[in-house]
């Protein structure tokens, strides 16, 4: 029984509704009083976190969405405030660069991957989440880029301090005037490339949201490996 930490978008298929069908169950436990597995590390750290377990369900539906996974299966906010980040989210079972180990070895054995691939190096995690980050504020994005100045690149597994910074900073709410700025930094990518008609409906669209959408259809049509790699997408893409 596990919720992984780090974010869906490293999940292989198998993980991803693996994942979706253990918080099931241990919303289930949790709200129905069940015996079964109630003294489970997992179990115990989500027993007054209900309301996060639901926000990390409906993030990994909009990975599951992302990938063109039809969802019918929502959770129940009954009895539990809505909510748009994580702040008191109860870490963890095993850290980041552990998760990043036990993915590495299932994906070897089973020839997995996630859509975003595991990284080798901390500058590859900062850079998958670079945008994410921007979303939440400029300001976070130059902690952290200040933050790796002039400091050796770490091999993933031995960078738990960098994750846990990042890691700690999505757990904020995006803002909505940042996430203009990261679509316009985005469109960057594209403005010489798109067609005519493609930059009439992007400036035609009124929402960041529904801009970031087609950013990513975008981002897919002209194979930007960079952008598809993102975790920014996956805020985003959901009905």
């Amino acid at each position: 029984m596990r919720v992984w930490d780090i974010h869906p978008g490293y999940l292989s298929w198998r993980n991803l509704l693996g994942e979706h069908a253990e918080i099931h169950a241990l919303y289930s436990i949790i709200t129905n009083n069940k015996k079964g597995y109630c003294h489970h590390p997992e179990t115990k750290r989500w027993v007054d976190k209900v309301d996060l377990l639901i926000l990390r369900h409906n993030l990994l539906v909009k990975e599951l969405t992302l990938r063109e996974f039809k969802h019918h299966s929502s959770l129940n906010f009954l009895n539990y405030p809505l909510i748009d980040n994580l702040e008191n989210y109860p870490w963890l079972v095993d850290l980041p660069s552990k998760q990043f180990t036990i993915l590495q070895e299932k994906y070897h054995k089973r020839n997995q991957r996630g859509r975003i691939p595991l990284p080798n190096f901390g500058t590859e995690f900062w850079a998958h989440h670079k945008y994410s980050i921007m979303a939440r504020g400029y300001q976070y994005y130059k902690e952290i880029q200040n933050f790796l100045s002039n400091r050796p690149v770490f091999f993933i597994t031995d960078d738990d301090e960098l994750i846990l910074k990042v890691l700690d900073i999505m757990k904020k709410p995006i803002s909505p005037l940042a996430l203009r700025n990261v679509v316009l930094h985005l469109w960057g990518y594209f403005k010489n490339q798109a067609t005519q008609m493609e930059k009439d409906n992007f400036f035609n669209l009124y929402l960041s949201s529904e801009k970031i959408k087609f950013l990513y259809c975008l981002s897919k049509k002209y194979q930007k490996s960079y952008l598809l790699h993102s975790t920014i997408f996956a805020d985003f893409l959901v009905d």
